[in-house]
C-alpha cells in the first residue's frame, strides 16, 4: 500500500483528500503545514508521495519544496503542488524545485489528481 503525504493548513482540504485517496487505497499521512510535514518525515517513513499546498503559515510549499529538493534523503520524493495560487511565477518556481505537477485547486478535476497519484507511485488499481 503506498503512503501519501497531505500537507495543507485548511482541514477540510486535507480531511477530503485523505478520504479519497483512502477509499482509493493508499495509506494518507497529514500535516497542517511545512513545518510539522518535516517533523513527520523526520519521525516516520518517507511517503511514495507528497501532495503539497503553497500557502501555509510558518513555512509554505515552496519553501518546504525547496528543503526536500535540497536533502538527500527526501529529494526523490515525488511531490504535487495542490494550491489556489496559479500565477505563472510561481507555477515556474514549483517545477524548478522538483515539483512533478502543479494543479490548481479550482480547475483540477479528482480524476486527473488521481491519475497523477497512481502515475507517481507506481499504483496501476
Amino acid at each position: 500500500m503506498s503512503t501519501v503525504m497531505i500537507v495543507d493548513d485548511a482541514d477540510l482540504a486535507r480531511a477530503t483528500l485523505g478520504r479519497l485517496l483512502q477509499r482509493e487505497g493508499y495509506h494518507t499521512v497529514m500535516a497542517t503545514n511545512g513545518r510539522d510535514a518535516l517533523s513527520v518525515l523526520k519521525t516516520q517513513h518517507e511517503p511514495d508521495l507528497i501532495l503539497l499546498d503553497l500557502n501555509m503559515p510558518d513555512l509554505d510549499g515552496l519553501e518546504l519544496l525547496e528543503i526536500l529538493h535540497a536533502h538527500p534523503r527526501w529529494q526523490s520524493i515525488p511531490v504535487i503542488m495542490l494550491t489556489a495560487v496559479s500565477d505563472t511565477h510561481t507555477v515556474h518556481r514549483a517545477h524548478q524545485l522538483g515539483a512533478k505537477e502543479y494543479l490548481v485547486k479550482a480547475a483540477f478535476s479528482v480524476r486527473d489528481m488521481l491519475h497523477h497519484v497512481k502515475m507517481y507511485t507506481g499504483q496501476t488499481h
